[in-house]
């Protein structure tokens, strides 16, 4: 415990995924007080086609019980 389980596009690269694994283990070390051996991350591509069914729809509203901070998709320029 804890496990950090992110989706993200495809297009992440494994530096990037290193680096946020690296500040997910250093901000839970240091807000939870565990040992980086408890620590697990683990990384999930989602194509962007099926992110509003297989991820928005069905686990942060799905799931909103135990969401934390929900997106504002309509905040950005970007498309999902």
């Amino acid at each position: 415990m804890p496990h950090i389980n992110m989706k993200h596009f495809p297009s992440l690269t494994d530096s990037q995924r290193d680096r946020l694994s690296d500040l997910f283990v250093e901000a839970i070390v240091n807000v939870v007080k565990c040992p980086r051996s408890a620590i697990s991350v683990a990384f999930k591509p989602v194509a962007p086609e099926i992110w509003m069914t297989d991820v928005y729809e069905k686990e942060i509203l799905g799931e909103n019980a135990f969401i934390h901070t929900f997106p504002d998709y309509n905040a950005t320029n970007e498309t999902v």
